[in-house]
């Protein structure tokens, strides 16, 4: 069971059976189709790595079982691992403190909407009644 602190693992496509199946269908096409063939049509710039590519592809069919910080995989000097770890919370949709909380500096980069699903699930919580925080939760 995935988990995290910070709820990347919660919207992640990795390890889902649809996932999986679609990049073993392109690693197939990849590995029947001689696509480095097409290597000589294009500048070295205008193009990209096949080879890294295939390598691409097999890293994701052999990290398909990805059990999230809680259970041992993430950055080990996490910011946001440490702070809820500190804080004593499961998830940090729980934390008062989110809105103001600059320990998400490098998630928003990429995924700018992040604290505004997190926020979205604290009300949620809230509006269920039950506690924010899961029972089977490690903390």
């Amino acid at each position: 069971m995935k988990g995290s602190y910070c709820g990347l693992c919660d919207n992640c496509q990795l390890g889902s059976h649809g996932f999986q199946e679609a990049v073993a269908r392109v690693k197939g096409v990849v590995d029947n189709f001689r696509l480095n063939w097409w290597t000589h049509c294009f500048p070295e710039d205008a193009g990209f790595s096949f080879p890294e590519f295939r390598q691409g592809l097999e890293w994701f069919l052999s990290h398909g079982e990805c059990p999230g910080c809680k259970g041992g995989r993430g950055l080990e000097q996490c910011p946001i691992r440490r702070c809820a770890r500190e804080r004593r919370i499961a998830h940090c949709y729980e934390c008062a403190d989110l809105d103001g909380c600059d320990n998400f500096a490098f998630i928003l980069r990429e995924f700018p909407g992040h604290k505004t699903q997190l926020r979205r699930r604290a009300l949620q919580a809230k509006a269920r009644g039950s506690p924010a925080r899961e029972p089977d939760t490690q903390v």
